[in-house]
Formats: structure tokens, C-alpha cells, sequence
């Protein structure tokens, strides 16, 4: 049986606005720009991690303090959920490869909690399992752990995900990827990192696993 395993955030929740409102919230409080809040989300969308590391000087001696807000950002996430949204036909999308058979999964590196009270508040009960790791620029190692523990083959696992980052987990563990570009980064920027598939309308998911 044919496994999809899905991205959460950018993928099928729409936090992006959280996401970003924090994102400008750090970038301000280090003052490493003064660029306009619109043009840093473009570069937010346009780069991947170390590339936006490197736009804004930010040294890599500050990745604790940037993480520990990540998880911050995590935690307060969870008095928003009922507030995101789900992105347009994600859901007629998981429950048509429900029905035609394909095993369903979630891999990320958000807060298995949030996810869960997401699923619950949105009547999302479509999943076979939830796999959740704090490996923000290690999400091959997580995906490698949760194959383990699914005892999944890498060959029959397909991965739906919105940032760069999961185009090359997906690379380093083998594992055939589709990237949409309503998430995190732009279709631009995923294009650079070539992902076997790309997608602007969640539709199209359901042709690429059926062919």
C-alpha cells in the first residue's frame, strides 16, 4: 500500500500568517534589517534557511537563540488554531486518497500537540499516524526515524511538503517529493532545489500519486 505522508505546516495549515507575524517579531528584535515588512516576507518566501542566515548576517552562533523562539512561537501557536485556517481543497483532497485506499501520514517539525488539537477542532480524523521532531535543519534524520518506526519502504512513501528544507530531507532519504507552492517558500525557489513534482492547486496531488 502506497504511504503520502503530508507537511503540516504551509502544507495543510494555514499558519503562515503566525509564522511570518513571528518571523518579522525576531528579524526586528535582532536588527539586522531595515527593510520593510513586506519586502522581508518576500525574501522569507524567496531563500532557504542558511541563504536567509547569510541575506541578513545573522551568525550561526545565534541558531540556539533562534530555535528556543521557534519553539516559543510553537507553544503559543496553540491558542491560535482555531483561528488557521486549512488551505483551499486540502481537505476534499485527503479525504479522496482516503477513500481510494492510500495509507496517510504527517511528518513534522512542529509541536505534535498543536497538530492533534488542529485534527480535532477541524474534524480532520484522516490520519494513520502523527511522527513529530524538533529537527528544524535535520528533517532527513526524522524522516529516516519515522520510516523506521512505520516500518515503511522508502519506495512506496511519497512526501507533500512547502519549503525547500523538505526537498532535500526528501533527497537525502531517498524518499520522492511533491512540493506545492501555496506554503513557505515560493514556487521560484522550490523550483531551484528540484523536487520530483510541483503543484499550485492540491488537485493535482491527487493525479501525480494515481498515475
Amino acid at each position: 500500500m502506497k504511504t503520502i505522508i503530508f507537511d503540516f505546516d504551509g502544507t495543510i495549515a494555514d499558519t503562515l500568517p503566525f509564522m511570518h507575524k513571528r518571523m518579522l517579531k525576531l528579524i526586528k528584535e535582532m536588527k539586522v534589517t531595515d527593510l520593510s515588512d513586506n519586502i522581508i516576507v518576500e525574501k522569507i518566501r524567496s531563500k532557504s534557511y542558511p541563504e536567509l542566515m547569510k541575506e541578513f548576517n545573522i551568525s550561526w552562533l545565534k541558531l540556539p537563540f533562534i530555535l528556543n523562539k521557534v519553539y516559543q512561537a510553537q507553544m503559543d501557536f496553540y491558542d491560535e488554531i482555531a483561528k488557521t485556517h486549512l488551505f483551499p481543497g486540502i481537505r476534499e483532497t485527503l479525504e479522496e486518497l482516503r477513500k481510494r485506499g492510500f495509507r496517510l501520514g504527517i511528518l513534522s517539525s512542529n509541536m505534535k500537540e498543536n497538530i492533534d488539537k488542529f485534527i480535532k477542532v477541524k474534524k480532520l480524523e484522516l490520519f494513520d499516524f502523527i511522527y513529530c521532531e524538533k529537527n528544524i535543519f535535520g528533517k532527513d534524520k526524522a524522516m529516516n526515524h519515522l520510516l523506521k518506526e512505520q516500518n515503511l519502504n522508502k519506495d512506496d512513501v511519497i512526501y507533500i511538503g512547502d519549503e525547500v528544507r523538505d526537498i532535500e530531507a526528501c533527497k537525502k532519504a531517498g524518499v520522492k517529493i511533491i512540493s506545492v507552492t501555496w506554503g513557505f517558500n515560493n514556487k521560484k525557489n522550490l523550483r531551484r532545489y528540484h523536487p520530483d513534482y510541483l503543484v499550485d492547486e492540491s488537485e493535482e496531488i491527487l493525479l501525480i500519486v494515481s498515475s
